[in-house]
């Protein structure tokens, strides 16, 4: 199996993962190694692992059956560029909005690095304003 080959199969089990949520609290945090650096994050938050950690907490809180698919992914060297949506159902508190119920889903960019097979970096950037509009906030 390439590099490449390599690193698509660790973001599909990462997708997987974060997918389903019987797997997603015991695992997928142990995709990221714990010298991780996270830029696109919400400014509080810190720029690590335990930022990361965090906002997904609050995504996972939020959005109990949020799903991410990838439409594109891109690798080169130890760098996966991905084009995704995410789609969910607001059924609890997310950064201090109360629950809509609505449904949404949203556009992404996000590009991982990579040291042996674990993601060491992570910037990442999505539709905030398409997900408040159509949360209607």
């Amino acid at each position: 199996m390439s590099s490449v080959e390599q690193l698509r199969e660790v973001i599909r089990q990462l997708v997987d993962t974060f997918n389903d949520p019987q797997k997603r609290e015991a695992s997928y945090f142990d995709f990221y190694d714990d010298s991780l650096t996270i830029q696109g994050f919400p400014p509080n938050l810190p720029t690590n692992k335990e930022g990361l950690k965090q906002f997904i907490h609050l995504l996972w809180k939020g959005f109990p059956d949020i799903r991410i698919t990838f439409e594109d992914i891109i690798i080169e060297g130890n760098k996966a560029a991905g084009r995704y949506y995410l789609a969910g159902t607001h059924k609890g508190e997310f950064v201090g909005l109360q629950p809509t119920d609505k449904q949404f889903k949203v556009s992404g960019m996000t590009v991982f690095s990579f040291r042996d097979k674990k993601i060491i970096g992570r910037w990442n950037l999505v539709d905030m304003m398409s997900l408040m509009e159509q949360l209607k906030i």
